[in-house]
């Protein structure tokens, strides 16, 4: 039986921290392999772009791999990648990072990606492609695998097939046979072809646009150049000139930020116009996605719960009191009446100015638009939660919702159940109300789903979030983190929403680990609200 899985909480949020060197921020699922919130490919390319400028970001290999390494064997999911990119991608991060790769695991995955004397972009694809086998035997150059004797003759064929006319016609074809000829190493007649094809592509690439994808492919032949033999024209360092980017960079088609991988190959290529960017917001364990941005309110709320129960809140405030001030709350303006998602966003903007700090707190407040039940039903349990909550900072909004005939304090409808949703609301509303009446309500209402101590049902299945927010209703003397285990809600740090689900758990959020932290100091009050 394997041993209860804990997460050090400092690690992670350290882990989680992503800041730009004046704002910052948290992401979620840091040490997750199939959430991760990191991007394989920002990673790797920014990575090498740091490697052109001796102040480079320090990213750590170890906290790297962590989520990096299914895509070692093109398993990553997430990272929205065909599997040989995953691996090259993933090699070329660790390895520029100063860490290893796992050579063992490299060479399976590429085997299966192999098909005769080439390699396909994933199992499934039906052909092989140059590009990919370019790519393939670059990784297995890199790390000192052999490369397969049935890919060294299919490209040597490949060579002897192409002319100078397709070189001239369709470069884009033939930079990667090329590419794959110098990393084999090629000689004699072979080299002399490849040298005389590499010259021809290059002339032709010169009428092309100056656009990303020119320039990786005039990148990748002006490195194979030399192995092979051919010597090309410089490329005109004025060639990029109009194309540049405020950032300094070289951006994809209509972008308004630069690529990093097509700026990183125009600084190859000598473009004078383009500058090395700032590293930009990002970990210590790599580059966040774009859409982590939708998630990171949530995300900080949840992390500082988690610092202030480990004594580390102080050591993010400043960059993230910046990005409450001139991000966070200048996009929460429109006033009311506000749906779920505007909702969750004002709730999880307090609970972060109020870890930070009294005086954040009441600046939020003032800036945002007053807390309203404005056109909210007297049945919609949930928003009603979300504005009791957002009421709580706020006393002449706490008036205003808790005025008699307020929806925040009607009765529920006859005929509905129990609900835990309910409940909770209700032990909201009578904590901002300070209404008995209501608190007794509330702790009815979760005695009806209580399904033993400090366990509870959402509908009719025992429920983590329902046993988080029943036992911050009824705050039993029992031990609730001993309960969940037993029922098979948690073991150790994982937990999950259903019994027996934790063992398939793929890492801790934050906000789980915050409640857990909170429950084993017996501090129930501070199981909830936690983040949203």
């Amino acid at each position: 039986m394997r041993s209860a899985a804990r997460v050090d909480a400092r690690e992670l949020l350290r882990d989680s921290w992503v800041t730009d060197g004046r704002r910052g921020w948290f992401v979620d699922g840091a040490a997750s392999a199939d959430r991760s919130p990191f991007s394989l490919y920002e990673t790797a390319w920014r990575l090498r772009l740091a490697a052109l400028n001796p102040g480079r970001p320090a990213v750590d290999p170890e906290r790297l791999r962590l989520w990096a390494r299914p895509a070692e064997r093109g398993r990553s999911d997430s990272s929205g990648l065909p599997p040989v990119a995953q691996i090259d991608l993933a090699v070329d991060a660790l390895l520029t990072a100063g860490g290893t790769a796992d050579r063992a695991d490299v060479g399976r995955a590429l085997e299966a990606l192999r098909q005769g004397g080439g390699y396909r972009t994933a199992p499934s694809a039906a052909r092989t492609d140059p590009g990919s086998t370019a790519v393939a035997v670059r990784v297995l150059t890199r790390l000192g695998l052999p490369v397969p004797v049935p890919v060294r003759q299919a490209d040597a064929a490949a060579l002897e097939r192409l002319s100078a006319r397709e070189a001239a016609t369709a470069p884009g074809e033939v930079v990667p046979v090329l590419q794959t000829a110098a990393l084999l190493g090629a000689t004699g007649a072979d080299r002399t072809r490849a040298a005389a094809l590499a010259t021809a592509a290059a002339r032709a690439l010169s009428a092309y646009p100056v656009e990303p994808v020119r320039l990786a492919w005039e990148g990748v032949l002006r490195d194979a150049a030399p192995r092979l033999g051919a010597r090309l024209p410089a490329f005109p360092a004025a060639a990029c000139d109009g194309h540049v980017l405020p950032d300094g960079g070289i951006g994809l088609p209509g972008a308004r930020q630069g690529d990093p991988q097509a700026t990183y190959w125009a600084l190859r290529l000598g473009c004078s116009a383009v500058r090395v960017p700032a590293a930009g917001a990002h970990s210590r364990a790599g580059w966040p996605a774009g859409q982590t941005g939708q998630t990171a309110l949530s995300a900080t709320a949840a992390a500082l719960a988690l610092a202030r129960g480990t004594g580390r809140s102080a050591e993010f405030a400043g960059p993230l009191a910046r990005q409450v001030r001139e991000v966070w709350l200048p996009r929460e303006r429109r006033p009311a009446p506000y749906d779920t998602a505007r909702l969750v966003d004002r709730v999880d903007l307090r609970l972060v100015a109020r870890a930070l700090g009294g005086a954040l707190a009441r600046e939020v407040d003032r800036g945002l638009p007053a807390p309203s039940v404005r056109g909210v039903r007297a049945a919609d349990d949930a928003r009603l939660l979300l504005t009791a909550l957002d009421a709580g900072d706020s006393p002449a909004a706490r008036r205003t919702v808790c005025a008699t005939g307020s929806p925040l304090r009607a009765a529920p409808a006859a005929g509905g159940g129990a609900s835990i949703v309910r409940a909770t609301r209700l032990a909201a509303a009578a904590g901002l109300c300070h209404d008995p009446a209501l608190a007794r309500r509330a702790r009815a209402e979760a005695a009806a789903v209580r399904a033993g101590t400090a366990l509870y049902r959402s509908g009719t299945a025992l429920s983590f979030e329902a046993s988080v927010m029943g036992t911050w209703i009824e705050r039993p003397r029992a031990d609730a983190v001993t309960a969940w285990t037993r029922a098979g809600l948690c073991e150790g740090d994982l937990c999950a929403e259903t019994p027996a689900r934790p063992r398939t758990a793929d890492g801790t959020p934050l906000r789980t680990l915050a409640v857990l932290t909170a429950a084993r100091s017996g501090d129930y009050g501070a199981l909830f609200p936690v983040s949203f």
